[in-house]
This record gives structure tokens, C-alpha cells and sequence, in this order.
């Protein structure tokens, strides 16, 4: 069996390199669960993440430690694959924008960071200025949006 990406062990030591207070829930030869903190800007809350990594091939990310708000006029998250375990979406598995390859301490993290900071824009309005997919296609035209139902 080949490995396709980066070994899991050398993923994990550039975490641990770059977030020294990170702290290791899980790791086998081919997997982690690690958490570690991340502050948008220096006016951002910290945000603890918990990411899970498996055999060189996908990744989740998790906000973990706050119950992050929903913005008045919506009803759910924006750009999350689940809004109740807060799992960020961070980039499109279809269009190939990450793979094992990547290192996580150069995207993965970055983006989640992101992902947190145009949350934090989106909170007081419900727009989110953070690019993807268009997360309210009947912003126009609707108080409900279809997404939301």
C-alpha cells in the first residue's frame, strides 16, 4: 500500500512545531485527533479547534470550546458541514482544493482561522464576506432563504 500525502506523523509535527501548547487526543500510525488554539486578530476571541486527520486523505476541523452564535436575521451557520457539532467548511472536496499532500499548518489552519474571522463580520449583519459557495441564493428576494429551511 502506498501513502498518498504526507505521513501522518510528519503532519502532526509540524502542528506540534508550530502550536506548542496543541494537545494530542489521538494518534496512531495514520491518524490524529489533536486540539489547539487560534485567535483571528488580536481583537478576536480564542477559538479552541479540534482537528481529526485520517490515512493522508481528509481532515475535519471542529470548533469546540464555545457554542458559536447564530446571527440574528439567520438560522443556522454559514458555511459548516454541520452546524450542531460546529464542523467548519473550509474548502470544496469536489474541486480538489486540499489533498494529503498539503501541509495542514500552511492551509487547513489558516483557513479555519479565517473561516473564524469572517465569522466574526458575518455575526452583527448575517452576511458572510468570506467567499465559497453562495451560502444564500435567494438573499434578494426572501426573508426565509431556501438554504435555511
Amino acid at each position: 500500500m502506498s501513502v498518498k500525502g504526507l505521513l501522518s506523523s510528519e503532519q502532526l509535527k509540524r502542528i506540534i512545531i508550530d502550536f506548542p501548547k496543541a494537545k494530542i487526543v489521538k494518534n496512531s500510525w495514520n491518524s490524529f485527533r489533536v486540539v489547539l488554539e487560534v485567535q483571528p486578530t488580536s481583537v478576536s476571541k480564542k477559538y479552541q479547534l479540534l482537528i481529526y486527520y485520517e490515512k493522508n486523505r481528509w481532515i475535519e476541523v471542529f470548533v469546540i470550546d464555545i457554542k458559536l452564535e447564530v446571527a440574528a436575521n439567520r438560522s443556522k451557520l454559514p458555511h459548516v458541514y454541520n452546524s450542531e457539532k460546529q464542523q467548519l467548511c473550509l474548502y470544496s472536496p469536489r474541486k480538489k482544493e486540499w489533498n494529503g499532500f498539503n501541509c495542514i499548518v500552511d492551509t487547513i489552519i489558516p483557513w479555519a482561522s479565517e473561516w473564524l474571522y469572517f465569522y466574526e463580520l458575518w455575526l452583527p449583519e448575517g452576511k458572510w464576506y468570506g467567499g465559497g459557495h453562495n451560502e444564500y441564493p435567494n438573499e434578494d428576494n426572501t426573508k426565509l432563504l431556501r438554504d435555511e429551511q
